[in-house]
């Protein structure tokens, strides 16, 4: 982020469904300096803040220090999937990233009640994404009390992770508002340095659609499903590679990756598939799998080992394909490895197979799952 850091002072709100999330948008004055004043209408009695060792120093010292200002404050390191205890009465403060946020949304007073919840997100992709949904664990609504988005905290991420954290808007431009691609195109910068104008810019975007998603949907099981083009693919991808791959830069695989098989299918027109290049082009965004990483692995994960997956697929840019009323398609096994095979350099891309193409039978019945030269099939 730019060193010169302008005042950005932004209030919205997220209407999903029954409920109302505040939503603000600060840089300029400190980050969560104005936190306090923030919390006070919540009157908290005790306060567990949930964050992550690994985030720099400063943030949690001089959050520990504003929060302990408005009531006894403990903190809480996130460990594994399952619950997280917090006090009772107490207001549970997530500082971190989308794994902090969603380790804070399986918080627990002791009776099994969820207690208030401020997210104070620290990353671009939890910033536009994950501290916005309000789909909690086990298919529930799971709205916090505030989200207040500080971008100072972008300014120690490095220029590859801000550039990661990306991937959200670009879905969102790409499946959702597809009309505000050129003014998002125009801000990009490949190489980093971006305003903080900017950035408010994009996730006032992201909220923005989200809120019109799922002001009838917040569980995304409807037109909000949209808002996981590129997920399924992203999600197998960082399975594969590690932690050490960026969830954006898994996304904009995903994104690529649900694009090619939209084309295939018929669905997608090849300008529109070049749109999609032409904006994670503008992002400096991921272009091909990971080394080691093989098409036919990874759609296997994708589908769990079974012969098909379910993705959101697009008709057009912002036009959500729907298959029986839903917008998550069957995608089979076959039809995504012949996708993913596209996102292979070309000198380590080898032939998989294709869904329009003949496959090689082999002695003994067995497919041995290679196009045949020209698309004959051999003979016994």
């Amino acid at each position: 982020m730019s060193a010169h850091l302008s005042s950005v002072r932004i209030d919205r709100s997220l209407l999903a469904g029954p409920v109302h999330v505040p939503v603000q948008i600060r840089c300029g004055d400190g980050p969560s300096d104005g936190l306090p004043h923030a919390l006070s209408d919540l009157a908290p009695g005790r306060i567990a803040l949930v964050t992550d060792p690994g985030l720099p120093r400063e943030h949690a010292a001089r959050l520990l220090r504003l929060l302990g200002a408005a009531a006894p404050t403990g903190v809480l390191w996130p460990d594994g999937d399952g619950p997280l205890a917090v006090p009772d009465g107490a207001l549970a403060v997530a500082l971190g990233g989308s794994r902090v946020i969603e380790a804070a949304d399986r918080a627990r007073c002791p009776d099994g009640t969820r207690p208030a919840l401020v997210r104070l997100p620290t990353t671009l992709r939890a910033m536009t994404d994950t501290a916005l949904s309000v789909a909690g664990p086990a298919g529930r609504v799971a709205a916090p009390a505030l989200v207040r988005i500080d971008l100072e905290y972008l300014a120690t991420l490095s220029p590859h992770r801000l550039r990661a954290g990306l991937a959200p808007l670009l879905r969102t431009v790409l499946a959702v508002v597809p009309a505000s691609a050129g003014r998002v195109a125009s801000r990009l910068r490949p190489g980093g340095g971006y305003d903080p104008q900017a950035l408010a810019s994009y996730v006032s975007l992201c909220l923005e659609a989200r809120a019109a998603l799922c002001s009838h949907d917040p569980l995304g099981r409807g037109p909000a499903a949209a808002l996981r083009y590129g997920e399924p693919v992203a999600r197998a991808v960082r399975g594969l590679a590690g932690p050490g791959l960026p969830y954006g830069d898994a996304l904009a695989l995903g994104l690529r990756a649900a694009a090619a098989v939209s084309r295939r299918r018929g669905l997608l027109g090849r300008a529109d598939e070049a749109a999609h290049e032409e904006l994670l082009a503008a992002a400096g965004a991921a272009r091909t799998l990971p080394d080691g990483i093989r098409p036919r692995d990874l759609a296997a994960a994708v589908t769990g080992g079974r012969e098909e997956a379910r993705m959101v697929l697009l008709r057009g840019l912002g036009d959500p394909y729907a298959h029986h009323g839903s917008l998550l398609a069957p995608v089979r096994a076959e039809e995504l490895e012949a996708a993913l095979a596209e996102l292979v350099p070309a000198a380590r891309r080898i032939p998989v197979p294709d869904r329009d193409r003949a496959r090689v039978s082999v002695p003994g019945g067995r497919d041995g799952g290679l196009p045949a030269p020209g698309g004959a099939v051999s003979r016994k």
